[in-house]
């Protein structure tokens, strides 16, 4: 299974997660914005625009560990990290 966005699509980072989660046998994919200054401004700037043509898509920072402690509830381990400038991919198992 796959979702068709990212984390940071989504307001409700718990909800998506837990949901997604528990549906993962042996391996999860988390794919989000990295926590810098920088991508945080382009998000503000995003929504801004977004919000000024009225449309009311909206892209959300959720921060790792948050990310992080909601996919160890589900019961997966991170196994891997891997960052560009602005994305950050995981991989968990079970």
């Amino acid at each position: 299974m796959t979702l068709d966005r990212v984390i940071c699509c989504y307001p409700n980072m718990e909800e998506l997660v837990a949901a997604s989660a528990a549906r993962a046998r042996r391996l999860y994919g988390a794919v989000f914005p990295r926590e810098r200054w920088l991508v945080k401004g382009f998000i503000a700037v995003s929504n801004f625009a977004r919000r000024l043509r009225g449309n009311s898509f909206r892209s959300y920072m959720h921060s790792v560990d948050a990310i992080d402690a909601a996919l160890q509830r589900q019961g997966l381990r991170r196994r891997s990290v891997t960052e560009t400038a602005v994305w950050r991919v995981a991989v968990y198992s079970r």
